[in-house]
């Protein structure tokens, strides 16, 4: 075996999983630069996420959470789910409480925003290959600012499926897509949105979309 192959084979694996290619190639270009670390895989979806780990070994899944399909939020449940032990980081332009407890609640491990350094995002990888739990210091005030955010408290209300039903709604997700998306009836869909609609306190779609925005779950 060649020093390179041996090398790794000792590395922390990484899986990149992100919707953006330029994205994508940045990040394996880093991550591979880096003394034992290396990408075996980058994917552009949730879905690809869930089939390939099923099939090959790594240590530490990099996960975004706005992609296509059923996103992150969803991917990170069912990764968990297969594999309790999984390492996940997400990394995200979501830089509140509310999505960071969300995503560490389904089973991810650690969150590094997209605003960190390369340096952070790094330190997280090691963190997480190594399973300790790892947030980027940029969340900190997030996290501290929480009871002064009355959108953030409203939303702690939501159980998980409302919340992955939310989070689809605000990004302009029909109830059609949303039932496909988390393989459940367009009946069961309506009738989670009536609920939380009830508990934040909206009367229809557009109210609960804007809420979401300035909670800083989906973009205006």
């Amino acid at each position: 075996m060649s020093s390179r192959r041996a090398g790794e084979a000792t590395a922390i694996r990484v899986l990149l999983v992100d919707d953006h290619p330029a994205l994508r190639a940045g990040l394996r270009s880093l991550l591979c630069a880096e003394p034992g670390m290396h990408v075996v895989a980058d994917l552009a979806s949730g879905e690809e996420a869930n089939a390939w780990y099923r099939n090959h070994a790594t240590d530490v899944v990099v996960m975004d959470l706005s992609m296509e399909g059923y996103g992150g939020m969803e991917a990170i449940r069912r990764l968990a789910q297969f594999d309790p032990r999984i390492g996940i980081l997400v990394y995200s332009v979501h830089a509140t409480e509310i999505v960071l407890s969300r995503a560490l609640a389904l089973g991810a491990l650690g969150y590094v925003t997209k605003a960190s350094s390369t340096e952070v995002l790094i330190a997280g990888v090691r963190e997480v290959a190594a399973r300790r739990g790892f947030v980027s210091p940029d969340l900190i005030p997030a996290m501290v600012q929480r009871q002064a955010a009355p959108e953030q408290s409203r939303l702690s209300l939501l159980g998980d499926r409302e919340f992955q039903i939310l989070l689809l709604t605000a990004q302009g997700h029909t109830v059609e897509h949303s039932a496909r998306t988390l393989n459940l009836s367009e009946k069961t869909v309506r009738n989670h949105l009536t609920r939380i609609k009830a508990k934040l306190g909206v009367a229809n779609t557009a109210e609960l979309t804007r809420l979401a925005i300035r909670a800083g779950l989906a973009s205006a």
